[in-house]
């Protein structure tokens, strides 16, 4: 990845609006620019001293300047080797006032600067203790300047979201053949990220989603809840919702099965949601076509055969460093689709207490229209 490159493109946009510092948390944006390793966050909150006065910084000038707590800093320090472009790894000592090392920061990267621009997901602290030394300064969005960069993917960018799509293609294919009644949703969840683990990848690159529908059960709408200890039972449809991170490129995969002889309806529902997939890709030419007309396209199918209810999300959404990304595939996102920009497709439908049905591909946009990134056979999975 051409790291140097994208740093001079962002300073060049930050001189263009006239950005003084860019302040980006330790995590998509700063991988983005500099290589520097995301890790995974611990989902107790255990927060290192000095956390909050964590971020990186960048001038219209010379490299990235990262401050890091001592606990685990040593890992930024190991990410900045062989990075010419990242200038320092600072660490914040517990013997200093953390408050006093991001001034004295901020000050070397761009002076007095007049105007900051903040990643989205920066600490609130972070905010507060930058207002309050910088009263004069006006405060925008880093992601006005970083977005933008983000949608449109490069040849290396592509290639590395094949490998993750690939990987998640892989997981599949091994999970798929130990289907069995009896398993619960949780064990499948399971088993998929030790898959992953096995294959190399880095982490899950969100939380993986096995539910099992059928029966009259109330309460198992779709994929908006965890894996559970519901066992899998005949006549149980599954979907599947899951992916990686990878070389720090996402995947996002979707497919489904059914245990049994699935009803005709099934069947017909199954070859619904493929064909709403396939007219949306079938769509996707670079700049013909806006990602609310898209949603609309694949809604419209589902809707026309009377399944519309079913059909309760958004059609997709950007893809790329992280797994929900600008632009999305929804009733209100104007933005005109592009080529390189990489999206899912992910058309479903579900019948409360009696069934559900999905597939999800990443999809990469041409002039052609919507090309595929996975290779997993669409065809419904049966569990004998």
């Amino acid at each position: 990845m051409d790291f140097r490159r994208r740093i001079d493109a962002l300073q060049a946009r930050m001189e263009q609006a006239g950005v003084d510092l860019v302040c980006l948390t330790r995590g998509a944006n700063l991988f983005y620019l500099t290589g520097i390793r995301r890790p995974l966050e611990h989902g107790t909150d255990h927060n290192a001293y000095g956390d909050w006065a964590s971020i990186a910084l960048v001038g219209r000038q010379n490299g990235v300047v990262v401050l890091a707590p001592r606990m685990g800093g040593s890992f930024y320090r190991e990410e900045a080797q062989g990075k010419p472009w990242v200038r320092e790894v600072r660490l914040i000592l517990e013997s200093e006032d953390p408050a006093a090392v991001l001034r004295s920061a901020v000050q070397a990267v761009a002076g007095s600067p007049r105007r900051v621009a903040l990643d989205e997901r920066l600490w609130a602290r972070t905010a507060l203790e930058l207002r309050q030394f910088l009263p004069e300064t006006t405060f925008s969005l880093a992601s006005d300047l970083i977005a933008p960069m983000r949608m449109i993917k490069d040849e290396e960018e592509i290639a590395a979201m094949r490998r993750a799509a690939a990987l998640a293609d892989q997981v599949f294919e091994a999970v798929a053949r130990q289907l069995v009644p009896g398993v619960t949703e949780l064990e499948v969840a399971l088993e998929i990220e030790r898959q992953f683990a096995l294959l190399g990848a880095e982490y899950t690159s969100f939380e993986t989603g096995v539910f099992f529908i059928g029966g009259g059960e109330p309460g198992r709408e779709g994929t908006t809840r965890s894996s559970t200890a519901r066992r899998l039972r005949h006549g149980d449809s599954v979907m599947f919702d899951f992916g990686c991170v990878l070389d720090g490129y996402c995947s996002d995969f979707g497919r489904c099965a059914f245990v049994g002889e699935p009803p005709e309806e099934y069947r017909r529902v199954h070859a619904l949601v493929l064909q709403a997939q396939a007219e949306a890709m079938s769509a996707m030419r670079a700049g013909q076509v806006t990602a609310a007309e898209l949603n609309a396209i694949a809604r419209r199918v589902i809707e026309e055969a009377g399944y519309g209810e079913g059909f309760t999300h958004r059609l997709g959404h950007g893809i790329g460093v992280t797994v929900h990304e600008p632009p999305y595939l929804d009733v209100v996102d104007q933005t005109v689709l592009q080529a390189n920009m990489t999206f899912t497709v992910e058309p479903s439908v579900v019948v409360p207490g009696r069934f559900g049905n999905r597939v999800e591909d990443v999809v990469l946009v041409t002039e052609r229209g919507g090309q595929s990134l996975n290779r997993a056979p669409h065809d419904l999975v049966i569990v004998g």
